[in-house]
């Protein structure tokens, strides 16, 4: 099969840090190359104009401000530069400008075009499609429903366009496909839930797993950019309530200063350790020899790193009603708080710490048990198995 893929949640250059933007489509994409399958992907890259440049990323964004096209893990990307203005919708010719240039590079007529993302990518997807006479796929994350919901985009015909002519609409999470069924309950499209997989060799052994089951909670891990979304603050607050157990904070980002000074504040400096921005290997390592992993964020697509604690026999804890929700199954496989909430969180921490040894490994287990059916082969595949579903449907019998 040949696929398109158009988004901007992309590595849009080969020296893009995996922190600046998310590598989960890349994944599914090289996995489908390693199928054997053609994959090309047209990166979006928006960028603001030179008067804009104080803004955060301003510079970088307008470094690479023109089209490219590399090689990585096997995948053919090409960047697109798209200019916009901050915080501003863009204009139908500058859509149609990106679509043109997308049909320019493009090699051979695709079998489907995939799009992630709607802002701004769907509209230049869905025209793509159009043009080649195509189906066109696009999957939702977690920032289009906020705006669907708030309607910021709602109002806006290019967006809702390219919601109407989507072949087939795909989630992140149950979550967002529950969301999305309360603002559309009566659009009758092809639906899936593609949730991203993890790679087989990072698992530990069950051996692994009912050893670390045996051994007292006394270490806790997070491990994020450090931002306001990540509610790290409220981890650190519930250390403090929970004497006897030290926390590492893995990963940097502009709170890592307001963090440290909360630390200090609330007395638990000695217990609060900050790792800084390390290497996924070296967070591995982290994970594997941490008890409890808690990241009670807001605003979270899915969360790759909840299962990369999972697959190294970390109790993990998620938020309800964000992207881990569904995967981690509350007391089954895992644990859920109220983002950000710190009574929450205390509450789970200690029921874990309390939790008899034979307890611990059957949550670990059952963790262990709900990945092994998330690999990234395996997520490729029910990927691919939703896109041959849409292709083979007839117009106007989707649902």
């Amino acid at each position: 099969m040949r696929i398109v893929v158009i988004t901007n949640l992309y590595p849009a250059y080969i020296s893009q840090l995996a922190s600046e933007n998310t590598q989960v489509v890349h994944f599914f994409s090289r996995e489908w190359v390693k199928q054997g399958h053609q994959v090309e992907v047209f990166a979006i890259w928006p960028y603001y104009p030179t008067f804009f440049s104080f803004l955060p990323g301003g510079r970088r964004r307008q470094k690479y401000s023109f089209e490219e096209t590399f090689i990585l893990d096997g995948v053919q990307i090409t960047r697109i530069p798209f200019e916009k203005f901050p915080r501003l919708l863009c204009s139908e010719r500058a859509f149609s400008g990106a679509s043109e240039t997308i049909l320019e590079h493009m090699k051979s007529r695709p079998d489907v075009v995939i799009c992630h993302r709607m802002d701004p990518s769907a509209p230049i997807a869905a025209e793509v499609g159009k043009r080649l006479g195509v189906k066109y796929l696009l999957v939702l994350h977690k920032s289009d429903l906020q705006n669907l919901d708030n309607g910021r985009y709602y109002k806006k015909a290019a967006f809702v366009r390219s919601l109407e002519n989507a072949a087939g609409v795909a989630f992140r999470s149950e979550y967002l496909h529950r969301w999305f069924d309360g603002l559309f309950p009566d659009l009758s499209k092809p639906e899936a839930v593609l949730k991203s997989g993890l790679q087989r060799e990072i698992f530990e052994t069950r051996e692994f797993i009912v050893e670390k089951a045996r051994r007292p909670i006394r270490r806790l891990l997070t491990a994020c950019r450090l931002i306001k979304d990540k509610n790290v603050d409220s981890v650190i607050r519930a250390t403090r309530r929970i004497p006897d157990i030290n926390l590492e904070i893995v990963g940097d980002g502009p709170r890592m200063g307001e963090l440290k000074k909360l630390s200090k504040k609330i007395g638990v400096e000695g217990r609060v350790s900050f790792t800084g921005r390390l290497s996924h290997s070296d967070t591995l390592s982290r994970m594997r020899v941490a008890d409890v992993f808690a990241m009670p964020s807001t605003r979270e697509t899915f969360g790759m790193v909840y299962l990369e604690a999972m697959s190294k026999g970390c109790i993990t804890i998620g938020s309800r009603n964000e992207g881990i929700d569904g995967t981690i199954v509350d007391g089954h496989n895992g644990f859920l708080v109220d983002a950000g909430d710190t009574e929450d969180l205390v509450r789970k921490i200690s029921m874990i710490k309390d939790l008899s040894v034979s307890e611990r490994e059957r949550i670990l287990l059952n963790a262990h048990g709900t990945l092994e059916g998330m690999t990234e082969k395996r997520a490729a595949t029910v990927y691919l198995s939703f896109i041959e579903d849409v292709l083979t449907r007839d117009e106007g019998n989707d649902k």
